[in-house]
C-alpha cells in the first residue's frame, strides 16, 4: 500500500487548520481562568475594615477615659495597629495617582496620631503599652 507524500505545504496547511486553534483555545483558557488562591478584597471593603478597627479603637479609648480600665487602654492599642497596618498596606497598593491614595494616607496618618495619645494617656497613668510603633507611623 502506497502512502501519499505530503508536501511541506499540506502539512503547515494541517498545523494552521488543526493545531494552532486548540493551542489558541488551551492558552486563552488557561490564561482566563480566575486564581481562588489569593482572593482580593476590594478597595472600599479594605478602606470599611480599616474604619471598623478604628471605630472599635475609639471605642475602647472612650471606654478607658470614663473607668480608667488598662484594659480597654490595651484594646484600644490592638485595634489601632490593625487598622494602621491595613491602611499603610491599602496605602502601598494604591496608585498616588488616584484620589483614594489620598484618603488612605490621611486615615493611616489619624491613626498614628491616635496610637501617639493612646501611648500618651497610658504613660500618665503609669500604664504600659506595647509601645511598638508600627511601619508606617513616623513621631516626629
Amino acid at each position: 500500500m502506497l502512502y501519499p507524500v505530503h508536501n511541506s505545504e499540506s502539512i503547515k496547511m494541517l498545523i494552521r487548520l488543526f493545531i494552532f486553534p486548540f493551542a489558541i483555545i488551551i492558552i486563552l483558557t488557561a490564561c482566563s481562568s480566575r486564581t481562588t488562591e489569593f482572593p482580593s478584597q476590594s478597595f472600599r471593603s479594605r478602606l470599611s475594615e480599616g474604619d471598623s478597627h478604628m471605630g472599635w479603637s475609639i471605642n475602647y479609648f472612650d471606654s478607658w477615659q470614663n473607668g480608667l480600665q488598662p484594659r480597654y487602654l490595651k484594646l484600644a492599642e490592638r485595634h489601632t495597629i490593625t487598622a494602621i497596618k491595613l491602611f499603610r498596606h491599602l496605602e502601598s497598593d494604591t496608585s498616588p495617582r488616584i484620589s483614594e491614595f489620598y484618603v488612605v494616607r490621611e486615615r493611616r496618618t489619624r491613626s498614628c496620631r491616635l496610637l501617639a495619645e493612646l501611648q500618651f494617656a497610658a504613660s500618665n497613668h503609669g500604664h504600659q503599652l506595647s509601645s511598638n510603633t508600627p511601619d508606617g507611623c513616623i513621631y516626629f
